[in-house]
């Protein structure tokens, strides 16, 4: 099924004054791009629902993870095209992606940025209301080449100490050679009740590690958790589930 991403929320606001705030109503669809050697072209649309028009730039940047976080660098390995163009009022953009590279033996992983320029009306004319917010908005569309050979291999494990030094953090190692993004997580005691469910979304990519903040109640060491995981594998895989350890102190990743 193809889905539409509408989005109403601010990512990238302007530091002015309002009394008054412009923003653009954007969707995109789809929400994910997978390019092959075989299928090297790929398309999303854009529409703009706001009542004015709108200025988009588009661009491609490689997409890796360091230390649990993301990072992006320029690329030519992705070509995008209209790389900048205006939305009317009720008006879509094909936007068209081509692949420049080979597979390899790991998943390549890039995203799209999709970004609202700013409107020459963000500051009022003579004899107009003052200045205004105006909202720009940053949509950024994951594209995956996948690789040569399929492997799954994920491992868990739990370091106490979350964010501000409370709670959990959840590791999860992806040792295999595609992403996998977590949907939603359940934590359970070990033939006990369910401590945490949490909707989310979070990519791991191939051969990198991510961390999850957990809101759990202090656990007396060595406890046996259960993990369950839905993610966005195949649905036989879709479903993961792990059993991690109750740390005996703080241990933080480098």
């Amino acid at each position: 099924m193809r889905r539409t991403f509408l989005l109403w929320s601010a990512l990238l606001p302007c530091v002015l004054v309002s009394p008054g705030a412009l923003a653009a109503s954007l969707s995109v669809a789809p929400l994910r791009i997978v390019l092959t050697p075989e299928r090297p072209v790929a398309s999303l649309t854009m529409g703009n629902s706001d009542e004015g028009e709108v200025a988009v730039q588009a661009e491609v940047l490689a997409w890796s993870q360091e230390d649990g976080r993301d990072v992006y660098r320029p690329t030519r390995d992705v070509l995008v095209n209209p790389a900048i163009f205006r939305l009317p009022p009720g008006g879509r953009q094909i936007v068209r992606l081509g692949l420049q590279v080979p597979a390899e033996a790991g998943e390549r992983s890039y995203r799209v940025f999709l970004r609202q320029l700013p409107r020459d009306q963000a500051l009022a004319q003579d004899g107009g209301e003052g200045p205004k917010v105006q909202t720009l908005l940053r949509i950024g569309v994951p594209i995956f080449v996948p690789p040569l050979q399929l492997r799954q291999s994920l491992q868990w494990r739990l370091l106490a100490g979350g964010a501000g030094g409370r709670g959990y953090r959840l590791m999860l190692d992806n040792q295999g050679s595609e992403h996998i993004q977590v949907t939603q997580l359940v934590v359970r005691r070990e033939g006990g009740g369910e401590l945490l469910r949490k909707s989310l979304s979070h990519y791991a990519l191939a051969g990198q590690s991510i961390g999850i903040e957990l809101d759990l109640p202090a656990l007396p060491p060595d406890t046996r958790l259960h993990i369950e995981a839905v993610t966005d594998a195949p649905e036989a895989l879709s479903t993961v589930n792990a059993t991690v350890l109750v740390p005996r102190g703080p241990a933080m990743p480098r």
